[in-house]
């Protein structure tokens, strides 16, 4: 029993040593070219509500229309990998130390569903017609471009390079890295 233990031991020894020792540079180039094929690194995600509003009061016309949309909105934000390669790495093997430069944070995606998109109030009076579709598309597009326009106001993209920033310090103290600088473009 103890023989088999010992050969066993001097076994795995003997395999461990005849494998190739990867650098830390070799790792990050091939983690590197892992991350650019993911495209893109979603790290955060909110969902908000807007509120539409259009009040059309015409000095040519009898009456006024008013109509106002109650809209979620999912926005996604994270980095865009594929601007990411080696380049933006600097490596210190005999320190184990790495600094990475990634693209700034950016809204990956906003998505509004139709089915979370309802009409909160309209109000039309008799000598007007009642808001068309074609109307309708166009107030919540422009809604759509006010959460765009709020994006920096939100802190989104900071939570979006923090939170991806976590991710690279975590990956790279796994791959061995010691002291780990983060930076965006």
């Amino acid at each position: 029993m103890k023989k088999s233990i010992l050969l066993a031991v001097i076994g795995m020894t003997l395999l461990s040593s005849c494998t190739k020792q990867v650098s830390l540079k070799e790792k990050m180039d091939t983690k590197a070219q892992e991350l650019t094929e993911m495209a893109e690194l979603g790290t955060v995600e909110y969902t908000i509500t807007k509120i539409v509003k259009a009040e059309d009061i015409a000095w040519y016309k009898i009456g006024d229309r008013k109509i106002l949309f109650s809209c979620k909105a999912v926005l996604k934000a994270g980095i865009d990998l594929s601007e990411f390669s080696s380049q933006n790495v600097e490596i210190d093997e005999e320190t184990k130390s790495i600094k990475v430069t990634l693209p700034p944070a950016k809204l990956l995606s906003l998505n509004m569903p139709p089915e979370e998109t309802k009409l909160a109030y309209q109000k039309v009076s008799i000598l007007r017609d009642d808001f068309s579709a074609e109307e309708r598309a166009k107030l919540l597009k422009q809604g759509e471009e006010a959460i765009i326009a709020e994006v920096p106001k939100l802190g989104i993209l900071k939570e979006s390079e923090k939170n991806a920033s976590d991710f690279f310090k975590a990956m790279l103290s796994q791959m061995g890295f010691s002291t780990i600088k983060i930076e965006f473009k």
